[in-house]
């Protein structure tokens, strides 16, 4: 587990916090210059009652929000006064409002010719420069700010940015150094001062930078703990154990604590000490959400992991007592349930999620799937309907809905559901044959047998590979004793698909004893018999059938009983019994 890499990426996102802080602070800054107007340049401006009389109308018109008549009255400003220095920076403002950077550029580049020493025309170049990504230019402008105005440290930060945004490290350092000596060491700066000189290899700057962190604040664990790992990674054992018994002396209960000493045990491959600590790291509250999140993912996809499903399984539980609302680690108990086959969990674990954050529609095929596979069908039937709810443009959960309500034989429901999700499916041959199969099979339920075969003829043209809908379909025009031919041709498609079914087999059989070919029949009923290992009751009982229309009574009698037995069979096997002769 590359724990180094997730305290390195924290790192990284508490520096861009810190210069998205000073950032803001400028372009806060800057849109209120851009306001209320900057007019104290030292360069003459011309002055007369029309150009005064325009820019008053014009920063009127911006403030309140109709920039293109700002815009059409700063240029007749311009036309007045091609020189003025404060249109050429109310243009630019507006150019960047509208983001058409480059034509910003090209007014605040005007702006600074004019006024070269306006701190506000210069910063307003510099910033539009970073946001053209042009870090170059950029740092060369912030430079000349922090030489105007050596004191201010929200150029200084700019600055830093700059340089690491152009790659240039040792200047940023340096740069760090000047913010450094300003405000007095400062965990941030120092953090990223650390970053830099690992980066430059320079190891004991590095050091010193986390060691003037630690004796800044001595009994700031989380300092100590980043002094502590550092001298690991240095293979300096020794000083990092030091370190880590001072950080249990001065709180064993803090989560930060903890996390070093998992750090500690993990590296030295003491797996079983490092688990203890990492389960009081998940049950803190000092460690930051995020960070554990990325522990539990490493742990758990990492081939190399010295854990078992059963360790992240504790770890994860201890993580949701204490963040109960966090809801891609329910998705991710959910899953890590479905591993231990343990579905009525997972599904619990995966509606909690779900509840938060509706919009993980994978996750919504997965429950509502396992549903139906388990045969819970009104569960089935709710969850459908909450995904329909929330993703109203996907076909899935109306197909579920329809097909759970089919199994409930509520067809008048089941057809609802199911013309609605038809509309849905683009470009989908296999989902609009099967949504086509369901209205059949509601159709069939229906006893409207004139739109259930038209529909299952629908979804045969759509997939004629389906092997399952080819048998069902042949046999039901068998049982209704229409279109035989047809019948038959799609039952030999199905078993060329999938040979020895006995199901198929039994199927294509009653199509045969239907034409009155019972000997064929008898053969193909009989290997069918065979291959289902007289498992299916009603397979005896089309066997009995058969055998008693080929008069042999005795026999017919004989698998007749075993249906009865066996407990799946008709109505009127009974009857046939009794009579010892098939009915109809």
């Amino acid at each position: 587990m590359d724990l180094e890499a997730l305290e390195k990426n924290k790192l990284s996102m508490k520096r861009e916090d810190l210069m998205i802080k000073y950032k803001s602070f400028l372009l806060i800054t800057l849109v209120y210059c851009s306001l209320i107007g900057v007019h104290g340049q030292k360069t003459p401006i011309y002055i007369n009652t029309a150009f005064s009389s325009l820019l008053i109308k014009a920063t009127g018109a911006k403030i309140s929000g109709d920039l293109y008549a700002a815009d059409s009255l700063y240029k007749k400003c311009l036309k007045l006064n091609p020189k003025s220095a404060v249109i050429h920076f109310e243009l630019s403002g507006l150019f960047r409002t509208n983001e058409r950077i480059n034509k910003a550029i090209e007014y605040a580049e005007k702006a600074v010719e004019l006024s070269p020493l306006n701190e506000w025309y210069l910063a307003n170049l510099a910033v539009l420069y970073q946001q053209n990504a042009d870090h170059k230019k950029s740092a060369a402008i912030f430079l000349r700010l922090t030489e105007i105005e050596p004191h201010k440290v929200t150029y200084l930060f700019s600055l830093t940015e700059a340089y690491l945004a152009s790659n240039k490290f040792k200047k940023s350092l340096k740069t760090l150094n000047l913010i450094e000596s300003e405000v007095g060491v400062n965990q941030d700066i120092s953090l990223q001062k650390h970053q830099l000189y690992v980066y430059l290899k320079k190891k004991k700057k590095a050091l010193k930078a986390l060691q003037e962190l630690v004796d800044e604040s001595p009994d700031d664990i989380r300092n100590i703990g980043l002094l502590a790992e550092y001298y690991e990674s240095l293979n300096k054992t020794g000083k990092s154990i030091i370190l880590l018994k001072k950080m249990m002396d001065l709180d064993s209960s803090n989560g930060l604590v903890r996390l070093s000493m998992f750090q500690h045990y993990y590296k030295k491959k003491e797996y079983t000490k490092g688990l203890y600590e990492l389960k009081k790291v998940m049950q803190s509250f000092e460690v930051d959400e995020n960070l554990k999140k990325d522990i539990l993912s490493q742990i758990s996809y990492d081939q190399f992991s010295p854990y078992t499903l059963n360790d992240v399984n504790s770890l994860t539980k201890l993580f949701i007592n204490v963040h109960p609302n966090n809801s891609e680690i329910l998705l991710f108990f959910g899953n890590l349930k479905f591993l231990q086959r343990k579905e009525d969990s997972a599904c619990l674990y995966l509606r909690k999620s779900l509840l938060l954050n509706p919009l993980e529609y994978d996750a919504w095929i997965q429950l509502i799937s396992s549903s139906l596979s388990r045969g819970k069908l009104n569960q089935a039937i709710e969850d459908a309907k909450l995904a329909s709810e929330n993703h109203p443009n996907q076909p899935f959960p109306f197909f579920a809905c329809g097909l759970a309500l089919n199994s409930n034989q509520k067809y008048d429901l089941a057809l609802k559901e199911l013309n609605r999700g038809k509309l849905l499916v683009i470009d989908d041959h296999i989902l609009e044959s099967d949504f086509y199969q369901q209205i059949a099979d509601a159709y069939y339920g229906l006893k409207d047998l004139k739109e259930a075969f038209k529909n299952y003829e629908l979804a045969v043209n759509l997939n004629p590979k389906n092997s399952i809908l080819l048998n069902n379909y042949s046999y039901y025009l068998a049982l209704a004793n229409q279109n035989l031919t047809r019948a038959e041709s799609l039952i030999i498609k199905a078993i060329q698909i999938t040979p020895n079914s006995p199901t198929f087999l039994d199927t294509y059989g009653w199509v045969l004893f239907q034409k009155k070919e019972y000997k064929k029949a008898e053969e193909v009923i009989f290997k069918a018999v065979m291959l289902s290992e007289e498992s299916s009751g009603e397979i005896l009982e089309h066997y009995g059938d058969v055998l008693n229309k080929l008069g042999k009574i005795k026999e017919s009698l004989l698998f007749w009983n075993k249906a009865k037995e066996n407990g799946e069979h008709s109505e009127k096997l009974l009857n046939k019994i009794h009579d010892k002769k098939y009915s109809e």
